[in-house]
C-alpha cells in the first residue's frame, strides 16, 4: 500500500510541475518573441532615420552613433537593445563585439535569428539589399507566475496529498479525495492558462508602444513622412498603420472585419493620428489552455490508477490479466488516437480560428466561422441536397433485398449473376463515374441513345438541375446493390429452416412466410444496412466531383464537396473545419435518432 501511495504522491507532484513548467516555457517563449519584433522594428527604424554616408549605401557612422544612443535613451521604450555596425557595438561602446561568424550567419540568411539570450536582427544598408550591422534584443527577466497559479498550484498539491493518503482506504473517503482534487486541479490548468493569455497579452502591449514610440520618433526626424502612411509601416512588418483618431495611451482590442485586432493611437502631428494594428498574441493561446488542462488533470488520473492498482495487487492473477489485455489494445488504441481523436480536436482548433494558406496569421475568431455558416446560403442548399440523396439508401435497400431473395440458390447461374451485381460495389469510384459520364451524355451516350431509337426526346442528365441528383443516385444504387444484396444473402442464411418448414406445414404463404418470419428475423441486417448506407450517403464525394462538380446551378451541392470546395479551393481551413464539424454532428445525430427508433424492435440471435 505505501507504494501505490508513493506512486500517487509523485503523480501529484510532477502533474504540478508539468504545469508550471508549461507556464515557465510558453512566457519565454512570448517574451523572446517579443524581443524579435522589437529588434526587426527597432532594425527598420534606424534604417529609416540615420542618413547614408556621402557616396556609399552604407550610413554616416557619426549619425548612426547618435541615433542609437537617442534610441537606447527614448523615454518609455521598454526593451532593451544593442546595435553593432559590422561587429562593433555602438550604444555601449565597452560591450563585448558581436561574432565575425553570427555576422556573416546574419548577412548569409537575411533573418533575425537566436543568439545565445539575445536575438539578432539585421541591419540593412540604406539601399536595402547588404547587411551592414545587426540590432539585438534581450527578453525581459520579469515574474511569469502570478499569485493565482502559485495559491493554486498550493491547493492542487493539498487535495492530490489528501487524495494520494485516501488510496488503499475506504472507497467513500477515496473518492471524495478524488472529486477534490480533480476540481483543484482543473482551476490550476484554469489558472495556468490564463497567466499564459495574459503574458501574451502584455506582449502584444508592450510592442504596440515601442513600435508606436518608434513611428512618433521618426515622424518627428523626417517630418516629411507624416503624411505617407505607406512609408512608415514598412517599420511595422506584419502588422497595419491606418488612418486613425485619437484616443488614450493604452492599447484596445477590437474586431475589425471579423478578426480580432490589437491597436494603439500614433500622433503623427497636431490633428493627425493613426491607428497600429496587429493580430494580438493572446489570440494564439486557446490550445494552451487545453495543454495545461491536460498535464493537470494527469494528476488526478495517475492518483485513480494507483488506487485502481492497489485494489487489483491483491488480486495478481486478474490485475496481470488486465495489463496483459491493454497491451493488445494499446496499438490500436494509438492509433486511434493519432489518426481520428487527434485529427478531430485539431479541426475544432481551425474552425475556431481564420486559418487560410494566404494570410500567415491565424487569429482566433471564436464562434465567428460557426456564425458565418447559419447565415451561409450554400450551406443550406447543401444540405437540403445531401438530405436528398439520402433517400436513395430505402431504394437500394429494397432492390437489394429482392435481388437477395431472388437468387438465394447455389446453382452456378445464380452465383454468376451473383458476381456480376458484385462486381461494381469492388471497382473504381472513378472508374465507374466516369463509365456512367459516358453514358449520361448529351449527344452521344447510351441512355440518349436508347431514348432516341425508341423515338423519345434526349434529355441533358447532367446539365440539367433537375435530373442531375436523382442521376446522380441512380449511380450510387447501381454500386451499392452489389454489396447491400450480399449483407441480405448473409442474414438470409442464417434464418433457421426449421421455422420456414413450420410455416410452410401450417399453410402460410410465401408473402406471409417472408413478412411474419424471414423479414423480422432480418431486422439486425437491415438496422446495419440503413445506418451504413445513411452515413455513406452524407459522406458522399467522388460522385459529384467526377460527374458534376456541384453543378448545375450548386443542384448536386453536397456538403462534403462544399467542405471540399471551401478548403482546397477558396483556401479557408477554419470555415471548412466548422463545415465538417457541422457534417459530424448531423451524422451523430441522424445515427443516434435511428438507434433509438429502430434499436428497441430489433432482436439479435
Amino acid at each position: 500500500m505505501t507504494r501505490w501511495r508513493g506512486g500517487a504522491a509523485a503523480a501529484v507532484i510532477a502533474s504540478a510541475l508539468l504545469v508550471l513548467s508549461t507556464v515557465r516555457w510558453a512566457s519565454v517563449r512570448a517574451e523572446r518573441a517579443l524581443a524579435q519584433r522589437v529588434a526587426a522594428t527597432a532594425a527598420a527604424y534606424l534604417a529609416f532615420v540615420a542618413p547614408p554616408a556621402r557616396g556609399s549605401a552604407d550610413y554616416d557612422l557619426p549619425r548612426l552613433l547618435i541615433e542609437t544612443r537617442a534610441l537606447d535613451g527614448l523615454p518609455g521604450f521598454t526593451t532593451e537593445v544593442e546595435v553593432y555596425h559590422g561587429t562593433a557595438p555602438l550604444v555601449h561602446a565597452t560591450a563585448r563585439p558581436l561574432s565575425p561568424s553570427q555576422f556573416d550567419q546574419l548577412r548569409r540568411h537575411a533573418a533575425a535569428r537566436w543568439a545565445g539570450a539575445a536575438t539578432l536582427a539585421p541591419l540593412f544598408d540604406r539601399d536595402g539589399w547588404d547587411v551592414v550591422g545587426v540590432v539585438a534584443a534581450w527578453p525581459a527577466r520579469g515574474g511569469w507566475l502570478s499569485w493565482w497559479t502559485a495559491l493554486a498550484v498550493l491547493v492542487s498539491l493539498g487535495a492530490g496529498a489528501l487524495a494520494a493518503a485516501a488510496v488503499g482506504g475506504a472507497p467513500g473517503r477515496l473518492r471524495r479525495g478524488l472529486a477534490w482534487y480533480a476540481a483543484a486541479a482543473a482551476l490550476l490548468g484554469v489558472v495556468a492558462s490564463d497567466d499564459i493569455r495574459t503574458t501574451a497579452l502584455d506582449s502584444t502591449d508592450r510592442w504596440l508602444g515601442d513600435a508606436r514610440l518608434l513611428i512618433q520618433e521618426a515622424v518627428a526626424r523626417v517630418p516629411e513622412t507624416r503624411f505617407s502612411l505607406a512609408t512608415l509601416g514598412k517599420m511595422v512588418g506584419g502588422a497595419e498603420l491606418v488612418p486613425g483618431d485619437s484616443a488614450g495611451d493604452g492599447a484596445w482590442r477590437r474586431t475589425v472585419d471579423g478578426t480580432p485586432r490589437a491597436a494603439v493611437a500614433v500622433r503623427l502631428a497636431p490633428g493627425r493620428w493613426a491607428e497600429l494594428r496587429t493580430v494580438p498574441a493572446e489570440a494564439a493561446t486557446v490550445g494552451w489552455l487545453a495543454l495545461t488542462l491536460g498535464l493537470a488533470l494527469l494528476g488526478p488520473l495517475a492518483a485513480a490508477l494507483a488506487a485502481w492498482g492497489e485494489r487489483e495487487a491483491a488480486r495478481p492473477q486478474r490485475l496481470r490479466e488486465t495489463v496483459a489485455a491493454w497491451g493488445f489494445l494499446a496499438p490500436s488504441a494509438l492509433h486511434l488516437a493519432v489518426f481520428s481523436f487527434a485529427p478531430m480536436l485539431f479541426a475544432l482548433y481551425l474552425s475556431l480560428h481564420r486559418w487560410t494558406l494566404v494570410d500567415p496569421a491565424t487569429p482566433f475568431v471564436g464562434l465567428a466561422n460557426f456564425v458565418r455558416m447559419f447565415h451561409d446560403p450554400l450551406v443550406w442548399i447543401s444540405l437540403r441536397n445531401t438530405a436528398l440523396y439520402v433517400l436513395y439508401v430505402p431504394v437500394s435497400m429494397t432492390l437489394s433485398l429482392g435481388a437477395a431473395l431472388a437468387l438465394n440458390g447455389r446453382s452456378w447461374a445464380v452465383r454468376a449473376v451473383r458476381t456480376i451485381l458484385f462486381l461494381p460495389y469492388v471497382a473504381s469510384v472513378v472508374a465507374i463515374a466516369l463509365v456512367w459520364q459516358w453514358m449520361y451524355n448529351a449527344d452521344f451516350g447510351l441512355i440518349n441513345y436508347v431514348l432516341s431509337a425508341a423515338h423519345l426526346r434526349p434529355v441533358d442528365w447532367l446539365g440539367t438541375p433537375r435530373t442531375a441528383l436523382a442521376a446522380v443516385m441512380i449511380v450510387s444504387v447501381w454500386a451499392q446493390l452489389g454489396y447491400q444484396m450480399t449483407v441480405f444473402l448473409a442474414g438470409l442464411q442464417g434464418v433457421p429452416p426449421a421455422y420456414l418448414d413450420a410455416a410452410r406445414v401450417d399453410g402460410a404463404s410465401a408473402w406471409q412466410r417472408f413478412w411474419r418470419i424471414t423479414f423480422p428475423l432480418l431486422k439486425p441486417v437491415t438496422l446495419f444496412v440503413l445506418v451504413t448506407g445513411i452515413i455513406g450517403s452524407f459522406q458522399v464525394f467522388t460522385y459529384i466531383y467526377v460527374l458534376t462538380d456541384g453543378g448545375p446551378l450548386h443542384a448536386t451541392d453536397v456538403i462534403v464537396y462544399r467542405i471540399y470546395q471551401t478548403a482546397w479551393e477558396f483556401l479557408q481551413f477554419g470555415y471548412a473545419s466548422a463545415l465538417a464539424l457541422l457534417l459530424f454532428v448531423v451524422l451523430f445525430a441522424v445515427t443516434r435518432a435511428q438507434f433509438r427508433l429502430l434499436g428497441r424492435q430489433v432482436e439479435y440471435a
